[in-house]
């Protein structure tokens, strides 16, 4: 019988939880009705929206295995004009995929700015990484590229 009076609390516990679900839905939504409240979400965009204008300048060369990562740190002024920019580790590339990164981050200038006041840093770190081959061929490759990378630098 208390077993049973136990599953009973048990179920009644998780309904309970189940039906307080679409007021905890609408609670997030409210979360972010004023900018302020919306601040980790429009500095997450922010960065995306460098990571975009930046990667629309740069042909990643084919020395430059898929997947590999780059940081840049990025001195700005307001209104997005670049100050600086230069790589930082960790940076999976060789010089070239360095200096083609550098170059594009300096074509994108001035960088995303308007709508953007509030998120603004004049000094950051970007992560950019070079996408995937839509061939399946060419992906295969990339990732031996890669591994033997590794194996070299053992």
């Amino acid at each position: 019988m208390r077993a049973a009076a136990r599953s009973l609390a048990r179920i009644a516990a998780v309904a309970a939880g189940l039906a307080a679900m679409p007021a905890l839905a609408a609670e997030i939504g409210r979360a972010c009705d004023t900018p302020e409240h919306c601040l980790p979400q429009n500095q997450l965009r922010y960065y995306e929206v460098l990571r975009q204008a930046i990667g629309q300048h740069w042909q990643a060369p084919a020395s430059a295995a898929a997947d590999s990562a780059c940081t840049l740190e990025l001195t700005q002024s307001p209104g997005g004009k670049l100050v600086s920019v230069r790589t930082i580790q960790p940076c999976d590339l060789d010089p070239g995929g360095r200096d083609s990164l550098l170059a594009a981050a300096r074509a994108a200038s001035p960088l995303p700015y308007q709508g953007y006041q509030q998120v603004f840093r004049p000094v950051l770190r970007l992560s950019l990484r070079v996408a995937e081959p839509d061939d399946p061929k060419e992906r295969e490759e990339s990732r031996l590229k890669r591994w033997w990378q590794r194996m070299r630098d053992r």
